[in-house]
């Protein structure tokens, strides 16, 4: 009999995806400028710290009938750090501006920019805002907004399709195919996925979201067709010689050029691409692609290891390519006002068409909700 997921793993599940939408989101919004990519790519290094201490935490409870217990309960204690840490921080000021709590909001950039700078920022969340129809809903967002949301969608897509989580997931099973020792190449994928994330927090600011993407996804690419043509041209497992370990090599290259590239850096570029007044939805409904995608390669992947063995991954680099053709395309955010990036999609799209404005009543009414 299959066990059904429980109440507790699905509130689990609930709470995490609210926190995967808002976290980004909110790490954007009180950033500055100069610094929006390299403190929002601490998102996706912390959750591959989380995997790696989280595996490690794990090693004494195999073997053991009640293991899965204590696993659950060691949950709690980031939880609980987490929780407590909310009371700390201070409410985005966008937020706090589209409620009409101005003061507030003015007060908060004063705590974290100088005066200079925390006037000119909340001026221009000031004039964004109010050049709005105030906080939109779905029935009203313009076609450009639509279309950066297509944007958003395709990225966080493609994050998971590129097979990254084939390799957490299933790692294991790829590494027994070549008769190697998986508990430890496993452990190894995961210090490698952690540490090689922490570029990012580096260069995300310095040489750019789109030039971490283009050369995330070209080694991806690389790593991809070096693992499908290692794995067909000749039976794996030991005998392979030279050839299992490039296989591994290869499926180690892979994950270090997603983890400084497309990684982070689609977290950093869904949360600053959309309006203010969209922007809560919109991110969380990338997110939710996100969440799509990873259940697509966690179902698909098995079948695809079992059919067509190491040729797989050419499929995984059908979709580094198609990552590659996007972030080619995409205009370059880095240092930009959060109000001044959806302009740079102009020469992308042509100029935005005149958007009708909400109706009066219907903006005061949608003025009271708000996800941060």
């Amino acid at each position: 009999m299959e066990a059904s997921p429980s109440p507790g793993s699905m509130e689990h599940s609930l709470r995490r995806g609210l926190l995967s939408t808002v976290v980004s989101l909110y790490q954007s919004e009180l950033a500055p400028s100069h610094l929006r990519g390299n403190l929002t790519s601490l998102y996706q290094f912390m959750i591959t710290l989380g995997i790696l201490v989280a595996a490690a935490a794990d090693i004494p409870l195999v073997g053991r009938e009640d293991g899965w217990r204590y696993a659950i309960f060691l949950q709690v204690a980031p939880a609980l750090v987490l929780l407590l840490g909310m009371f700390l921080l201070p409410r985005s000021p966008r937020w706090l501006v589209q409620r009409g709590r101005t003061e507030e909001a003015l007060a908060v950039l004063q705590r974290l920019r100088d005066e200079a700078k925390a006037q000119e920022e909340f001026k221009e969340i000031l004039a964004s805002w109010q050049s709005s129809s105030g906080e939109g809903s779905w029935q009203d967002m313009s076609q450009r907004t639509r279309q950066l949301l297509a944007v958003g969608v395709a990225l966080q897509l493609l994050q998971q399709l590129v097979g990254m989580n084939a390799f957490m997931y299933f790692g294991p099973r790829i590494f027994r195919i070549l008769q190697l020792d998986e508990n430890r190449l496993q452990a190894l994928n995961n210090g490698v996925n952690c540490i090689s994330t922490l570029p990012a927090l580096f260069l995300a600011d310095r040489c750019g979201r789109r030039s971490l993407l283009i050369w995330g996804a070209s080694g991806m690419i690389l790593a991809c067709c070096t693992m499908g043509v290692l794995g067909i041209t000749g039976p794996p497992g030991k005998e392979m010689g030279v050839k299992a370990q490039a296989t591994v090599g290869a499926v180690f290259f892979f994950v270090i050029n997603f983890a400084y590239g497309w990684g982070p850096i689609v977290w950093v570029y869904c949360a600053e691409i959309f309006p203010l007044q969209h922007r809560s939805k919109c991110v969380g409904l990338t997110t939710m692609s996100n969440w799509l995608g990873n259940f697509l390669i966690a179902q698909v992947s098995p079948v695809l290891l079992e059919s067509l063995g190491f040729g797989s991954f050419f499929v995984f680099g059908f979709f580094s390519l198609a990552a590659l053709l996007l972030a080619c395309w995409l205009p370059e955010t880095k240092g930009i006002a959060l109000e001044d990036i959806q302009s740079l999609f102009d020469q992308k799209f042509g100029e935005p068409q005149a958007h009708k404005p909400a109706p009066a009543a219907h903006v005061l009414g949608n003025k009271t909700s708000g996800l941060i």
